[in-house]
């Protein structure tokens, strides 16, 4: 119950919107449980009108329990009930009429269309609104998760994720798809049939529930069994997960070493673990059922015995066999539900995990707005560290508007922690980043990335069609202005050479484009963004020289008239650079023109000459 509770707890919130539905599922639910009781009264009435006369009149005279409040209200409710109901229904040795046949043909497929109508609308119902609850939480998951903050996915892994929103989702949506129907209608089925059996023989229906404790022990203890295969089941997933998006993202790497035979095996090895504890969850599951079954049946050989010992009518004991067979059958509906919502509970856990992540970065409760960029960017003693690394220390850096500003250093002196900062990826250990003399952390965030436009080596492109992805950079631009933004990036020529021009689907990650042509529709979208500060982090370093000229081209096209920050690596792109700074350790330790630090014989000049670059 506790589990049960904490799934509902969680989904609550999702709910709301859907009550109407859940309740009308619950309504009728609740008809369809009290349906099998009636179908058991229905079938005893019926066998009892089917007795001939002379037996009827021989079981009338066997011995009766003795007489109890309980038996003689039932008794007095039944008479009242067969008296209105007599004349439509046929008994052995009375001559038919015309109301009694269309009883007798009618009584069952009444019932049976009664109860059938109310399981199919209740389980309808509950399925429209757990489709939609668990819509509504995957959708939140993922939107939380666009919310979180870069460290955050830089500790989790890509398979994990996945799992979470489709995997976790799915567990929890056959839990309610399923399980709230079961646990509406079957407890009330067990209620009524309790019921009827009881106002056949109140004394045998008691004692038969002396087997239902033997059912309980084996729902408990394979439910937890369930439990502990989930979460290793969950585990094993998110493994072969990671390894699939892995192996797809880095095909080229994987094929020039030849590692296809080891990362096949490696999921084959996954793929074992996985089989081997979703069996234990199946075997969990399923050996509840037979176990309830066994004990129903000992309960019917007892029936048996008694029947004979006291010799009861043969429509006593046909109704007390249907009656205990349909007892224990929803029973054993809940004890393979109690497994199921034992398997719901890990992916509930997990998601209640993700749903409980706050962004590291928060904007200010009242945040400045932005209206333009018109003075500066600063770095005002900066420092920042990846967990206990230092990265920046102490940085002083001003970038008035309008000028270019060249990044230059070796790997991991802090160039792009330097972009990082200035999105607002992350925020400084200690000092400030600021925007026209406003720190960051009091602007909206939405408002000052607004104000910048970022082109770096690894260009993200989405499987939508080209002019949507250049589309992405500015929301709501006409196609006109699409169009005028390929042709500055240099890319509207091969675009049209494309199948379909500017309406050509270019795959995940662009995998149909060459590296080049991938950069310019980067460079295009930033063209279309048209934001006054421009953000280069080695825009250029994976191109060949022809790739980079065409590129180079147009981005130098594109920082005009613009604030532009530029990381790179290739030191003849920042020929054009007003200001070069030369990082080492998180601390700028050379800074000068281009021409100036080269004539210097530093650091730079040294990059410069090892690059075939010279003064």
């Amino acid at each position: 119950m506790h589990k049960l509770r904490q799934i509902f707890a969680f989904v609550a919130p999702y709910v709301k919107p859907y009550w109407g539905r859940i309740i009308a599922g619950i309504f009728f639910g609740i008809l369809f449980g009290a349906s099998n009781g009636l179908v058991l009264w229905a079938t005893k009435t019926m066998l009892d009108r089917l007795v001939p006369p002379k037996a009827a009149a021989e079981a009338t005279t066997a011995p009766e329990t003795p007489g109890n409040w309980f038996s003689e209200t039932a008794s007095s409710i039944q008479s009242d009930l067969l008296a209105t109901l007599d004349p439509w229904l046929p008994r052995m040795g009375d001559e038919l009429t015309g109301m009694q046949i269309v009883g007798g043909l009618l009584v069952f497929p009444l019932l049976v269309g009664f109860r059938g109508s109310s399981k199919f609308l209740g389980a309808y119902c509950l399925a429209w609104a757990s489709e939609r609850v668990v819509n509504d939480l995957r959708v939140g998951v993922f939107q939380n998760l666009s919310r979180l903050s870069m460290p955050f996915f830089n500790r989790a892994t890509t398979g994990d994720l996945i799992t979470r929103i489709n995997g976790d989702a799915l567990l929890l949506q056959t839990c309610l798809a399923s399980g709230v129907s079961i646990l509406v209608s079957e407890p009330v089925a067990i209620v009524s049939i309790f019921t009827g059996l009881c106002l056949i023989d109140w004394q045998l229906t008691l004692s038969m529930l002396v087997l239902f404790p033997i059912c309980v022990i084996p729902i408990v203890y394979f439910g937890k069994k369930a439990r502990k295969a989930t979460r290793k089941r969950v585990a094993a997933n998110i493994d072969q997960s990671s390894l699939a998006v892995e192996m797809f993202s880095g095909m080229r790497v994987i094929k020039a070493f030849g590692l296809e035979n080891t990362r096949v095996d490696r999921f084959r090895e996954l793929s074992r673990q996985l089989i081997k504890q979703t069996m234990k969850t199946v075997r969990s599951r399923e050996i509840v059922g037979p176990l309830v079954e066994t004990v129903s049946m000992i309960g019917i050989g007892a029936l048996i015995l008694y029947v004979v010992h006291t010799a009861r009518s043969m429509p006593d004991l046909v109704v007390f066999f249907t009656g205990l067979i349909m007892f224990y059958t929803p029973i054993r509906k809940l004890a393979r539900m109690h497994v199921r919502i034992e398997e719901a509970s890990v992916g509930a856990q997990r998601l209640m995990h993700v749903l409980d992540e706050k962004p590291d970065i928060l904007e200010h409760p009242e945040p400045g707005p932005v209206t333009g960029f018109g003075d500066s960017i600063q770095f005002d003693a900066v420092s920042f560290a990846y967990e206990d690394e230092p990265v920046v220390i102490g940085l002083d850096l001003t970038i008035p508007k309008g000028r270019k500003l060249g990044i230059v250093g070796e790997s991991g002196s802090g160039k792009s922690t330097l972009i990082n900062l200035l999105f607002r990826f992350h925020d400084p250990d200690t000092g400030a980043v600021k925007l026209d003399g406003c720190d960051l952390r009091d602007l909206s965030i939405k408002g000052f990335r607004g104000e910048m436009a970022l082109v770096s080596q690894e260009v993200v492109l989405f499987d939508l069609t080209v002019a949507e992805n250049i589309a992405l950079g500015q929301a709501d631009c006409s196609r006109e202005q699409v169009e005028a933004a390929a042709r500055h990036a240099h890319a509207h020529e091969f675009i049209m050479a494309l199948p379909d021009g500017y309406d050509t689907r270019i795959g995940e990650r662009g995998v149909t484009l060459s590296g080049g042509q991938r950069q310019r529709l980067a460079i295009a979208r930033a063209f279309v963004r048209d934001a006054p500060i421009l953000v280069l982090d080695e825009a250029t370093a994976a191109l060949d020289s022809k790739a980079e000229a065409e590129v180079q081209t147009a981005i130098d096209r594109l920082a005009k008239n613009r604030t532009v920050l530029c990381v790179a690596h290739r030191l003849s792109t920042l020929r054009s650079m007003d200001r070069i700074i030369v990082l080492s350790r998180g601390r700028i330790i050379e800074e000068g023109s281009f021409d100036e630090l080269l004539a210097k014989g530093e650091v730079f000049s040294g990059l410069a000459k090892a690059q075939g670059i010279s003064a």
